[in-house]
């Protein structure tokens, strides 16, 4: 339950972060020519998620204690967990439809 909930907060922090990075991106002038690039305009979310967990040497993936990850080699860490933190948002975003959902209700 808590990973689950770090997750969420982490999908939070990313979007924070690309909401930074987004407007800094279009007030240098160059949002829309990294936009246009073939694979890094498409995964800029997930370059940065990958960035943010290397930075924060943080793995939230290891909390679930799956069996064999505390073997993989840090590359495989940062990598999933980018991934899995960037995979959230939609999850992130139906749990916070819901909460407001029923705040309406």
């Amino acid at each position: 339950m808590y990973t689950v909930a770090i997750l969420i907060v982490m999908a939070v922090l990313l979007e924070a972060v690309m909401t930074v990075l987004n407007s800094i991106l279009a007030t240098v002038g160059v949002g829309d020519t990294i936009k246009k690039l073939p694979i890094i305009g498409i995964n800029l979310t997930l370059v940065v998620s990958i960035l943010m967990i290397w930075l924060l040497k943080f793995y939230p993936v290891n909390l679930f204690s799956v069996k064999g990850t505390e073997n993989w080699d840090e590359w495989k860490n940062i990598v999933v967990n980018g991934a899995v933190i960037c995979g959230m948002i939609p999850l992130k975003d139906a749990v916070f439809g819901a909460i407001q959902k029923g705040m309406r209700a």
